[in-house]
């Protein structure tokens, strides 16, 4: 099966770029914003202006809105909001993992067009095992949505469990191919966060052929854009190249951001094929 059209679609004709949204402490303090509602409203509204409709998807940190309680909630549905109306995709980084009887219960909150926050897809932890899922994989199938399953994530604490041996395969290569598995058995709706070494993350990718695969890493020290870019023709049409620091850092500068999205859009897709 192939991976969803409308994300191809969005990410052979705007790139692979991903755009982080993460109104936290520090960066509200950087940009010499309060650490508020109104100051990350401020921000996010700053963010979407300088990027129009040059970016596919945004990676948008739920907890620094929601840490702010019933109003946080509210402006991070209308981060949402704006975001649809550039004509992009949402996907709300809150990392859930739960019991398989509460997963339409994060359903509900978090994905598709009848949820509260309508988000395009949602990040997942599969470490209570990749059943548990279940029930969250099959409303985003329903909604037209996608789940982020955490396969290897680029945490310093993660190797010890990841990389953790269960027969012949890693626990991360196990996640993979139980990510593969669903999407062959069930319709595409798991997607993957796959942030590993180049060699690591191409074994990944490799076995999850048609999911969307989101590769972290852009504008980090450490990190060469090069084996990102490569790792992503590995997946062409299906890779998610998303970016926070490496624009964040140029704010609040309206031409200074317009300028970096369009650097990294460059810098980018020249090397990650369409399908």
């Amino acid at each position: 099966m192939a991976a969803v059209p409308i994300w191809t679609d969005l990410l052979q004709t705007r790139s692979a770029l991903c755009l982080g949204l993460a109104p936290s402490p520090k960066w509200l303090e950087a940009w010499r914003m309060p650490d508020d509602v109104g100051g990350a409203r401020r921000m996010c509204a700053t963010v979407l202006e300088a990027a129009g409709e040059q970016v596919a998807v945004y990676r948008i940190q739920a907890p620094f809105f929601t840490r702010f309680g019933t109003a946080g909630t509210a402006l991070l549905r209308d981060v949402v909001d704006g975001v649809h109306e550039r004509g992009s995709l949402a996907v709300l980084d809150a990392k859930v993992c739960d019991a398989d009887d509460t997963m339409d219960s994060y359903a509900d909150l978090y994905l598709g067009p009848g949820s509260v926050l309508r988000g395009d897809a949602v990040t997942a932890t599969p470490f209570m095992g990749f059943g548990s899922l279940g029930p969250l994989l099959r409303r985003a199938w329903d909604s037209g949505t996608l789940v982020m399953v955490l396969v290897r994530t680029s945490n310093h604490a993660a190797g010890g469990v990841q990389c953790a041996m269960t027969g012949s395969r890693t626990v991360a290569q196990r996640t993979a191919d139980e990510v593969r598995e669903w999407n062959d058995e069930h319709g595409v709706a798991a997607a993957a966060v796959v942030g590993a070494a180049p060699g690591e993350a191409r074994d990944l990718v490799a076995r999850m052929p048609s999911a969307v695969v989101e590769l972290p890493g852009l504008g980090r020290a450490g990190r060469d854009t090069r084996d990102l870019v490569a790792v992503a023709a590995g997946a062409p049409g299906r890779a998610v190249l998303p970016v926070t620091t490496g624009v964040l850092r140029h704010g609040p500068d309206v031409a200074a951001l317009e300028a970096s999205i369009a650097t990294w859009r460059k810098e980018i897709g020249a090397g990650v094929p369409a399908c």
